[in-house]
């Protein structure tokens, strides 16, 4: 759409300056003139605005980022490392964080530059990124080491080790940087970690195969890949409050296989991505009640969102392909090629 826009654009500045010449020749159409002058502000102000966003997505066999533009179009695929998996952008400092599990390291990527500009060595399975901006605290789940790793992501120095149970996936900070969440999907448990001391405060025992997690105001969102469910838990009193068990018709509950989980910024509405079930999920974050099924790709896994809330990326593992919403409508517009096994995805503006 923004290509398209801009093609627009560039048409109706052509015209319109040609007409600002014949009427600027010609005294007694100076009203005319002045018409044009104010409809090239214009233009150049609305094209100022069709700037759009980039979605950038990681590819664990092909081991590249292929970047997408909002609409689907293929922008740019840059080779980068083997099995890149999590990603966490830095959005101030227009940079992004990729793990890159088989070389056992972490990226530091500039989006402007589409540049390496640090590798973070010495990092075994890095598994999921998430950054806490505050704090510049950044955290990496070790896949196969049963661990969760602490950066100083200024001097990139090593603050703390996590202990977890087997396979840590997931993992999330709270707002104020108080609590650490890592979810540990063969042991089915979440475990919370102190924000200033690292010290375990508790753990949260879980529906099978706890793997990703988001928070709303005072709320722990956390999907259950084999319970078929998204379990929610009182950020406080770490006690369980609810869960949304997906039910599809024409789905047995084995197939539903919720992975990762998302809100919009009005945090009013939530986005599952459920996996083998070939669908995400719609629900009211609200009333927690699912609002719509939307077929995809096959295996739903990443999801990625734009910051005006108008398009939804999903991730289809076993398709190699994104799956691109209009969120107005909730209705696929466009399935787009991505590299071999996409994992995650992150939106940005241009």
């Amino acid at each position: 759409m923004p290509s398209i826009l801009n093609n627009k654009i560039s048409s109706s500045l052509i015209l319109s300056f040609m007409a600002l010449m014949r009427h600027r020749l010609n005294p007694q159409r100076r009203p005319v003139w002045l018409i044009h002058v104010l409809t090239l502000i214009l233009i150049l102000a609305s094209s100022r605005l069709a700037v759009g966003f980039e979605a950038v997505i990681s590819n664990e066999r092909s081991g590249d980022l292929v970047f997408l533009d909002e609409s689907g179009n293929s922008l740019d695929i840059i080779k980068l490392c083997n099995r890149p998996r999590g990603m966490v952008q830095d959005r101030p400092k227009k940079l992004l964080y990729i793990a890159c599990s088989d070389d056992n390291k972490v990226l530091e990527f500039n989006l402007q530059t589409k540049k390496i500009i640090r590798e973070f060595l010495g990092i075994p399975g890095a598994m999921a990124v998430t950054l806490n901006t505050k704090s510049r605290r950044l955290f990496i789940t070790n896949e196969g080491a049963s661990k969760a790793t602490v950066l100083d992501i200024d001097t990139g120095n090593l603050l703390s080790t996590l202990q977890t149970g087997f396979e840590p996936d997931g993992v999330i900070v709270s707002d104020d940087g108080s609590r650490i969440f890592v979810a540990s999907e063969n042991a089915g448990l979440i475990h919370v970690f102190d924000g200033n001391t690292y010290s375990a405060i508790q753990s949260i025992i879980t529906s099978l195969r706890p793997r990703r997690m988001a928070i709303r105001n005072t709320e722990l969102w956390i999907s259950s890949e084999m319970g078929s469910r998204v379990e929610i838990f009182d950020l406080n009193t770490l006690l369980k409050i609810d869960e949304i068990i997906f039910a599809p018709k024409g789905f047995r509950s084995e197939q539903m296989t919720p992975v990762d989980i998302l809100f919009d910024s009005t945090k009013k509405l939530s986005f599952v991505a459920l996996g083998a079930a070939n669908h995400v999920a719609i629900i009211d974050a609200e009333t927690r009640s699912i609002e719509k099924y939307i077929l995809v790709g096959r295996r739903a896994w990443g999801l990625g969102i734009t910051p005006d809330d108008a398009r939804l990326f999903v991730l289809n593992g076993l398709s190699d392909d994104a799956t691109i919403i209009d969120l107005k409508t909730r209705r696929p517009i466009k399935t787009a090629r991505t590299g071999l096994a996409p994992h995650s995805v992150e939106v940005f503006d241009r």
